[in-house]
Protein backbone atom coordinates (compact mmCIF):
# COMPACT_ATOMS: atom_id res chain seq x y z
CA UNK A 1 0.00 0.00 0.00
CA UNK A 2 1.30 3.47 -0.86
CA UNK A 3 1.85 5.92 2.02
CA UNK A 4 -0.19 9.01 1.04
CA UNK A 5 0.42 11.10 4.17
CA UNK A 6 1.11 14.68 3.22
CA UNK A 7 3.72 16.81 4.98
CA UNK A 8 2.44 19.28 7.57
CA UNK A 9 4.84 22.02 6.40
CA UNK A 10 5.60 23.08 2.83
CA UNK A 11 8.58 24.94 1.41
CA UNK A 12 7.10 28.21 0.10
CA UNK A 13 10.14 30.33 -0.80
CA UNK A 14 13.90 30.68 -0.81
CA UNK A 15 15.93 33.63 0.46
CA UNK A 16 18.09 35.36 -2.13
CA UNK A 17 20.70 38.07 -1.92
CA UNK A 18 20.68 40.96 0.55
CA UNK A 19 18.78 44.02 -0.67
CA UNK A 20 18.96 47.49 0.85
CA UNK A 21 20.36 48.68 4.17
CA UNK A 22 17.62 47.38 6.50
CA UNK A 23 18.42 43.66 6.26
CA UNK A 24 16.07 42.90 3.41
CA UNK A 25 16.55 39.67 1.53
CA UNK A 26 15.26 38.95 -1.95
CA UNK A 27 12.23 36.67 -1.60
CA UNK A 28 11.96 33.95 -4.24
CA UNK A 29 8.43 32.60 -3.85
CA UNK A 30 7.85 29.13 -5.27
CA UNK A 31 4.26 30.03 -6.17
CA UNK A 32 5.05 33.51 -7.49
CA UNK A 33 2.75 34.94 -4.80
CA UNK A 34 3.89 36.84 -1.71
CA UNK A 35 0.75 37.66 0.29
CA UNK A 36 0.66 34.33 2.16
CA UNK A 37 4.24 34.93 3.32
CA UNK A 38 3.52 38.53 4.35
CA UNK A 39 0.49 37.39 6.38
CA UNK A 40 2.45 34.69 8.21
CA UNK A 41 3.87 36.91 10.97
CA UNK A 42 6.18 34.05 11.92
CA UNK A 43 7.74 31.57 9.52
CA UNK A 44 10.09 28.61 9.81
CA UNK A 45 13.48 29.36 8.27
CA UNK A 46 15.29 26.19 7.30
CA UNK A 47 18.78 25.52 8.49
CA UNK A 48 21.47 23.62 6.58
CA UNK A 49 19.29 20.49 6.82
CA UNK A 50 16.13 22.26 5.64
CA UNK A 51 12.98 21.72 7.67
CA UNK A 52 14.76 19.26 9.96
CA UNK A 53 16.65 22.05 11.76
CA UNK A 54 14.39 25.01 10.92
CA UNK A 55 13.85 27.84 13.40
CA UNK A 56 10.79 30.06 13.78
CA UNK A 57 11.52 33.68 12.90
CA UNK A 58 9.37 36.80 13.15
CA UNK A 59 8.68 38.58 9.86
CA UNK A 60 8.95 42.36 10.29
CA UNK A 61 7.74 43.16 6.79
CA UNK A 62 7.56 42.07 3.18
CA UNK A 63 8.10 44.77 0.56
CA UNK A 64 6.85 44.22 -3.00
CA UNK A 65 7.75 46.16 -6.11
CA UNK A 66 8.25 45.82 -9.84
CA UNK A 67 11.56 44.12 -9.04
CA UNK A 68 9.90 41.36 -6.96
CA UNK A 69 9.79 41.23 -3.18
CA UNK A 70 12.05 41.33 -0.14
CA UNK A 71 11.59 40.23 3.45
CA UNK A 72 13.06 41.49 6.73
CA UNK A 73 13.30 39.33 9.87
CA UNK A 74 13.53 40.44 13.49
CA UNK A 75 17.16 40.40 14.75
CA UNK A 76 18.46 40.47 11.13
CA UNK A 77 17.95 44.16 10.32
CA UNK A 78 21.40 44.77 8.82
CA UNK A 79 22.77 43.48 5.51
CA UNK A 80 25.62 41.75 7.35
CA UNK A 81 23.27 39.75 9.60
CA UNK A 82 20.76 39.09 6.82
CA UNK A 83 23.44 37.55 4.56
CA UNK A 84 23.67 34.63 7.02
CA UNK A 85 20.24 33.54 5.83
CA UNK A 86 20.87 33.64 2.06
CA UNK A 87 19.90 30.39 0.35
CA UNK A 88 17.68 29.13 3.17
CA UNK A 89 14.16 27.92 2.52
CA UNK A 90 11.01 29.22 4.20
CA UNK A 91 8.35 26.80 5.44
CA UNK A 92 4.69 27.39 6.34
CA UNK A 93 2.02 25.05 7.64
CA UNK A 94 0.09 23.51 4.72
CA UNK A 95 -3.01 25.57 5.60
CA UNK A 96 -1.06 28.84 5.25
CA UNK A 97 0.65 28.01 1.95
CA UNK A 98 -0.49 29.64 -1.27
CA UNK A 99 -3.75 28.01 -2.39
CA UNK A 100 -3.44 25.78 -5.44
CA UNK A 101 -5.31 26.37 -8.66
CA UNK A 102 -6.83 23.44 -10.59
CA UNK A 103 -4.08 21.29 -12.10
CA UNK A 104 -1.44 22.58 -9.66
CA UNK A 105 0.34 20.42 -7.11
CA UNK A 106 2.68 21.00 -4.21
CA UNK A 107 6.10 19.52 -4.99
CA UNK A 108 6.11 17.84 -1.57
CA UNK A 109 2.97 15.92 -2.58
CA UNK A 110 4.42 14.67 -5.88
CA UNK A 111 7.59 13.28 -4.27
CA UNK A 112 6.90 9.74 -3.13
CA UNK A 113 4.04 9.13 -5.58
CA UNK A 114 4.01 5.81 -7.40
CA UNK A 115 4.53 6.16 -11.15
CA UNK A 116 2.39 3.84 -13.27
CA UNK A 117 2.12 2.87 -16.92
CA UNK A 118 -1.25 1.41 -17.97
CA UNK A 119 -2.07 0.77 -14.31
CA UNK A 120 1.17 -1.08 -13.51
CA UNK A 121 3.75 0.30 -11.10
CA UNK A 122 7.04 1.25 -12.77
CA UNK A 123 8.72 3.36 -10.07
CA UNK A 124 8.48 6.18 -7.55
CA UNK A 125 8.86 9.94 -7.95
CA UNK A 126 12.09 10.66 -6.05
CA UNK A 127 12.38 14.40 -6.74
CA UNK A 128 11.07 17.29 -8.77
CA UNK A 129 13.82 19.10 -10.66
CA UNK A 130 13.43 22.61 -12.02
CA UNK A 131 13.85 22.41 -15.79
CA UNK A 132 14.15 25.05 -18.48
CA UNK A 133 10.58 24.97 -19.78
CA UNK A 134 8.94 22.53 -17.37
CA UNK A 135 9.62 20.83 -14.08
CA UNK A 136 11.03 17.33 -14.42
CA UNK A 137 9.94 14.37 -12.32
CA UNK A 138 12.87 12.16 -11.35
CA UNK A 139 11.37 8.67 -11.38
CA UNK A 140 13.41 5.95 -9.67
CA UNK A 141 12.55 2.91 -11.73
CA UNK A 142 11.70 -0.40 -10.06
CA UNK A 143 13.91 -2.20 -12.63
CA UNK A 144 16.86 -0.01 -11.60
CA UNK A 145 18.06 3.37 -12.69
CA UNK A 146 16.09 6.56 -13.05
CA UNK A 147 14.40 8.67 -15.70
CA UNK A 148 13.48 12.35 -15.96
CA UNK A 149 9.89 12.87 -17.07
CA UNK A 150 8.75 16.37 -18.10
CA UNK A 151 5.72 17.29 -15.99
CA UNK A 152 3.40 18.10 -18.88
CA UNK A 153 0.30 16.49 -20.37
CA UNK A 154 2.20 14.78 -23.20
CA UNK A 155 4.04 12.66 -20.63
CA UNK A 156 1.99 12.68 -17.40
CA UNK A 157 -1.71 11.80 -17.38
CA UNK A 158 -3.91 11.35 -14.32
CA UNK A 159 -2.46 12.46 -10.98
CA UNK A 160 -4.40 10.74 -8.18
CA UNK A 161 -3.45 12.44 -4.92
CA UNK A 162 -5.81 10.18 -2.96
CA UNK A 163 -4.03 7.01 -4.14
CA UNK A 164 -0.61 8.66 -4.31
CA UNK A 165 -0.15 7.68 -7.95
CA UNK A 166 0.57 9.40 -11.24
CA UNK A 167 0.27 7.98 -14.72
CA UNK A 168 3.09 8.13 -17.26
CA UNK A 169 1.30 8.22 -20.64
CA UNK A 170 4.43 8.12 -22.82
CA UNK A 171 6.30 5.05 -21.52
CA UNK A 172 9.14 5.47 -24.03
CA UNK A 173 10.34 8.44 -21.90
CA UNK A 174 11.35 5.91 -19.21
CA UNK A 175 13.83 4.13 -21.53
Amino acid sequence: MNDTRKPDYLAVARLGSARGLEGGLRLISYSGEFSHIARAGEILVGGPLGLEDASPMKVLHVLEGGWGASIVFEDYETPEKARRLVGRELFLPRGQACPRKPGEYYVADLVGMVATVEGLRVGVVAAVVEGGADDLLEVRLDRGGAALVPFRKEFVGQVDEEKGELEVVSPWILE
